[in-house]
């Protein structure tokens, strides 16, 4: 082992543990699977790696190849850029663009662990992470590595940025580029998804879970249907315009098929004559209350997921069924230790949900119609939905900046918000391997996975009544609900909460206390201070370490979090006491404030949510 990988090492052990046991565990067990070798040319470091075409050189002998790549970085001379690398190399790139502009920030993430390793040969590691510049370097090519390097990146990033992906990786692993790229795209589209539900809902999602935890006691669980239709075929339908088509063939094909309406297009069927085995709803909004009024759907089978409107519920009290997201994060908090069946994944997009239901139902093939993803002939919806006005709908198709291409090879309008639904549909389809799935939607947009077909053609093969598709409702008719819910267990559950409520609260209230102890003692007692300082650390960390905390509020307060993570860090960077003083009263005492507000607002609704279960309780000590 070379003295300056020696030192390197004694380095990351003192200062980057986790970069230093990453290191260390590869030393102990890929000596012998080195794709990077080390060679001197000339005085002048260079790494060789083998390929299907050979051994190469990642860099040129004479340099020529780094002289012709900055050509085309000569922009970022000038301004503020974050440089998203892919890929540090020998760090002769990054040493050219640090010498460009100063005002340059860097996050870096290498995917080869040996080729840092050779690095770790040439160069002191303490130069390159004590760099001003380099703000984030992440070493390896693990998915949940990566998937924090992303998030870090994104979250500290603030100006323009600009992806460089180094020249030679797509000659090392050009699938693993092209992965790392679909894992940042998937992100940013998941951040613009996430910023856009906490613009337009706020924590109403979070609040209609809670809600509707007295729902689940009153419903079935969708176990009691698992399986019932192995093999069948089910009809997923949209409200798309293309459902129009196809909607007396729909009607004609009840008994072949298990027709599910996917949100909104209860309207369009039920106007048409067309009552679905099931319907599957989930959108936590007013909007979607609309569609249930003015048609009467008390009798058709529900199956819900818990952050849906409640007046929904209310309003169907009989035959329904409750499923649940993956991706709830009250009810992972209020079910701790319990076992939530179904757990299926969040979608984009209802009709994500009702193709999972119908997988979980047995479906073996699932046909979409009605699911256009876009705007055909400048239309949104089929004949028949009236819960959006005309002024809403303008204004979603006014946003259609992009084409999708359709099934009949042409482009259809739609906006960013179809597009991602689409996406997210595919990717669903992708991971169902054993289904089988046709999109029949004639005027709507290409679904990849799903070929088009014709709906008659579609269907030709399928008999009547091979399937008892009206046992779903029979079974949502029974006078007694089946689910393993207790009111004993919600209440008790509840008291839980209101224990981590009362914990938290006071702990809340002692670091704020802590803070106004430490502003006064910073000025004439820094050593106190900092020992004050400590016992904050210690304090607030059972607020942060608590499970009601790290499970709620990251989602239920999702730019405050994103604020507070962006800030904290500078009070441990600011030398002073009197600084850090200053700074923990302008940025930790507001966040505990607001965090105060927030728990006190949950506690709030489960104490409403108490209310009603009594209430429950003592209609069945009547009955």
């Amino acid at each position: 082992m070379t003295d300056l990988l020696q030192d390197n090492l004694l380095y990351l052990h003192k200062h980057k543990q986790e970069l230093f046991k990453q290191i260390e565990l590869y030393l102990d067990n890929n000596q012998e699977e080195k794709l990077f070798k080390l060679i001197w040319d000339d005085g002048f470091p260079n790494v060789t790696f083998s390929n299907d075409n050979g051994i190469k050189l990642i860099y040129d002998k004479d340099g020529s190849d780094l002289s012709e790549w900055i050509k085309d970085y000569q922009f970022l001379q000038d301004g503020q850029y974050d440089i998203v690398m892919f890929g540090l190399g020998m760090t002769y790139h990054l040493v050219r663009l640090l010498e460009m502009n100063t005002k340059l920030s860097f996050y870096i993430i290498e995917p080869e662990v040996d080729l840092f390793v050779e690095i770790l040969k040439v160069i002191n590691i303490n130069q390159l992470l004590e760099h001003p510049q380099i703000k984030l370097l992440h070493v390896g090519n693990g998915a949940l590595g990566i998937e924090k390097f992303i998030y870090l990146k994104n979250l500290y990033s603030n100006n323009n940025r600009v992806n460089i992906c180094l020249p030679f990786y797509t000659a090392i692993n050009q699938e693993y580029v092209r992965s790392y790229y679909e894992e940042e795209y998937k992100a940013l589209t998941r951040e613009a998804i996430e910023a856009g539900l906490e613009y337009n809902f706020g924590t109403l999602q979070y609040k209609n879970s809670i809600k509707n935890i007295e729902y689940l006691y009153r419903s079935n669980g969708l176990e009691l249907l698992k399986g019932k239709y192995r093999n069948c075929t089910a009809l997923v339908v949209g409200g798309g315009p293309s459902l129009e088509k196809d909607i007396e063939m729909v009607k004609a094909s009840k008994e072949k098929l298990l027709i599910i309406a996917a949100g909104s297009s209860i309207q369009a069927l039920l106007r048409n004559g067309i009552e679905p085995h099931l319907i599957v709803s989930m959108d936590p909004s007013e909007a979607n209350g609309k569609v249930f009024e003015n048609v009467n759907t008390t009798h058709i089978p529900l199956v819900f997921i818990n952050q849906l409107y409640p007046p929904i519920l209310e309003s169907h009290p009989n035959c329904n069924f409750h499923a649940f997201f993956n991706s709830d994060h009250i009810l992972d908090y209020f079910f701790a230790g319990r076992k939530l069946e179904p757990k299926i994944m969040s979608t984009t997009s209802v009709s994500g949900t009702a193709v999972q239901i119908a997988v979980y139902l047995g479906a073996s093939t699932i046909i979409f119609t009605g699911q256009d993803l876009s705007f055909p002939n400048k239309r949104y919806y089929a004949f028949g939905a009236t819960h959006l006005s005309t002024e809403i709908l303008d204004e979603n198709m006014s946003m259609n900046t992009v084409k999708v291409e359709n099934v009949n090879g042409d482009y259809n309008d739609t906006n960013y918000s179809f597009k991602v639904t689409l996406e997210d549909i595919e990717e669903l389809i992708g991971l169902l391997d054993n289904v089988k799935f046709i999109n029949s939607s004639s005027l709507g947009a290409k679904i990849k996975g799903a070929d088009y077909l014709p709906f008659e053609e579609a269907i030709a093969s399928l008999k009547e009544k091979e399937y008892d598709f009206d046992l779903i409702q029979k079974i949502g008719e029974q006078t007694k609900v089946e689910n393993s819910f207790t009111l004993d267990e919600l209440m008790s559950r509840i008291t839980n909460v209101e224990d981590a409520y009362e914990f938290i609260t006071k702990k809340c209230e002692a670091s704020i206390r802590l803070i106004k102890k430490i502003d006064e003692l910073s000025r004439t007692q820094p050593n106190k201070a900092m020992s004050t300082l400590v016992k904050l650390e210690k304090e607030f960390s059972q607020v942060t370490e608590h499970s009601m905390f790290k499970l709620i509020i990251p989602f239920w307060n999702r730019g405050l979090t994103r604020k507070y993570d962006q800030q904290v860090g500078h009070i441990e960077k600011e030398p002073s006491m009197i600084g850090k003083a200053k700074l923990l009263n302008e940025i930790v005492i507001p966040y505990i404030s607001t965090l105060l507000d927030s728990f006190f607002e949950i506690n709030e609704e489960f104490q409403q949510l108490k209310t009603r279960l009594y209430l429950n309780k003592e209609e069945e000590n009547v009955e």
